[in-house]
């Protein structure tokens, strides 16, 4: 028997559509750190999600939880997967792009940053297309274009997590470190 937390506010799309309004940079910013805080505690355990997205984040009392764990491996298995599965925008492009991939934390990351650039946008990206031309432009490397007014330094941060190269993508602490001092700094 498995035993989860109710999450009372729903997924974090739903939570946005709700109070996005609402929500201050101050907002915005602690849920992308608690957000990151999930992904550091999954890492540090070796567990890679291979399916962060905006529905696998859930919400309870204006808390993050990362869901759905369907998907997910351990960063010392030999796993290769051949298929692709999940929201195609917050899919690693090098998976994308060859079918053997191998889903690292970086994987995760480049997810993360899809995730941040809709926490500043408010909706889902590359909302009026369909899934196959989603696949083809991230493939491309395109990206969504920043939100005015998102500050600078959280543009470049999510920019940095979905780069191409998984090498350049920090790490999950890295992020969350980064998030603090935006916090702490007042950069909203």
């Amino acid at each position: 028997i498995m035993v989860l937390q109710l999450a009372k506010n729903g997924n974090l799309e739903q939570y946005l559509e709700d109070n996005f309004l609402k929500l201050q940079w101050v907002d915005k910013l602690r849920i992308a750190k608690e957000i990151a805080l999930g992904l550091v505690f999954l890492h540090k355990h070796d567990i890679i999600h291979r399916d962060l997205h905006i529905k696998n984040i859930l919400v309870h009392e204006d808390r993050m939880l990362i869901a759905d764990f369907g998907l997910s491996i351990y960063d010392t298995e030999n796993f290769i997967d051949y298929g692709i599965y999940g929201m195609p925008a917050f899919i690693d492009p090098q998976a994308l792009k060859e079918s053997s991939y191998k889903f690292s934390k970086k994987s995760d990351i480049y997810g993360l940053g899809v995730i941040y650039w809709e926490i500043s946008s408010g909706h889902r990206p590359f909302k009026t297309m369909t899934d196959f031309e989603v696949i083809f432009i991230v493939q491309q490397g395109n990206r969504e274009t920043p939100i005015k007014n998102t500050p600078l330094r959280f543009v470049k941060l999510y920019e940095l997590c979905w780069d191409e190269n998984p090498e350049i993508r920090p790490e999950a602490n890295t992020i969350r470190e980064e998030l603090d001092l935006c916090i702490s700094d007042g950069v909203v």
